[in-house]
């Protein structure tokens, strides 16, 4: 009996098929380094791949509840000819598998649209202490998150709407006309196409801008109140604001320079020392603390691991007048008499 191979729809998105195919090579039971390799060259080449996959991914692990469904079986029965853009490598006894989820899935994202374009569930993202992770949602936007940071993903026919609850993120937004909206207590941040990082910290929302262009939205009075525009950014630009706080121009950094976080890195120009523990704090249990007024204001510079405290409190000692006792649970840096 000849095995069924993978079914797609001639047009629709040539992403959304080549992942299906992908799909069913991964999960074949032949597969083999060469096809994890450019299986891994694939999803790297465009975030519109990766974003893709994984929206297969989720569509086959949510696919049990809609598996009788008879336009699902009716795909299933018709899976006859693999697309163009599958992988040329097939195997009889190993494909069978990974046709039929990826057919299932497809027959989900293309032929089963009363199933799936309910609005999407709300997710829930977040990192720990120390964690970092990069998140692909479905139109090919990539979200960052650094250390310590929760955020919740809804999106509708009219937005792209991102809730940041805690601590940073670092958002990569493909171009759509539906606009992509950061929103959190303190206010909000609307953009299209672009670059850029938020921060949410105490009661203020710092952003910069790397490219593209956005807008800062100052926080509804109440539910039904439309946001206020307060300001525009252009590359480079940065600005703090919130609900008590006035909008605050911050000092510019050159277009196209990402946060340093986004390596492992924490870059400090002429911060106070009280500012730049707290920072170092979000990224380690064993924590740095400051003892005195006098060694909290000392300004800082320069670029550290953020990995590292001890590094960096070993700088201090080196640099600056404090002195340091470390012990298991903390590092105390404090004023040399």
């Amino acid at each position: 009996m000849k095995t069924p191979l993978l079914n797609v729809i001639e047009g629709g998105d040539p992403s959304r098929r080549q992942a299906a195919a992908w799909f069913a090579r991964m999960h074949a039971d032949d597969v083999a380094e060469r096809d994890r390799q450019g299986w891994q060259q694939w999803m790297a080449a465009d975030p519109r791949h990766r974003a893709a996959y994984e929206r297969i991914e989720r569509l086959w692990s949510a696919a049990g509840e809609h598996a009788q469904h008879p336009q699902i079986a009716q795909r299933l029965r018709e899976a006859v000819a693999p697309p163009a853009a599958a992988p040329k490598r097939r195997s009889r006894a190993g494909y069978a598998w990974g046709a039929a989820a990826a057919a299932a899935a497809l027959a989900l994202a293309l032929f089963v649209p009363g199933l799936l374009r309910r609005p999407a569930p709300e997710q829930s993202y977040l990192t720990q202490v120390g964690e970092s992770r990069t998140i692909a949602l479905d139109d090919g936007s990539r979200i960052s998150m650094d250390t310590d940071s929760r955020l919740v993903v809804a999106y509708s026919d009219a937005e792209r709407r991102i809730t940041l609850l805690r601590g940073r993120a670092y958002f990569r937004v493909a171009k759509q006309a539906r606009p992509f909206l950061v929103r959190s207590e303190e206010g909000s941040v609307r953009a299209v196409g672009t670059e850029f990082e938020v921060y949410r910290y105490g009661d203020a929302l710092e952003v910069a801008l790397v490219e593209g262009r956005v807008a800062l939205l100052a926080a509804p009075a109440s539910a039904d109140a439309e946001p206020t525009l307060l300001a525009m950014l252009d590359p480079g630009q940065k600005a703090r604001f919130g609900k008590r706080r006035p909008l605050q121009r911050l000092a510019p950094a050159a277009p196209g320079t990402r946060p340093g976080w986004l390596s492992g890195k924490l870059v400090f120009d002429d911060r106070n020392l009280a500012e730049a523990v707290a920072e170092f704090n979000r990224y380690s249990r064993r924590r740095l603390v400051v003892d005195g007024d006098e060694a909290a204001q000392l300004r800082v510079s320069g670029v550290f691991r953020s990995d590292d405290p001890h590094a960096f409190a070993e700088a201090l000692q080196e640099l600056y007048p404090v002195a340091v006792d470390e012990s298991a649970e903390r590092i105390r840096i404090s004023s040399r008499r």
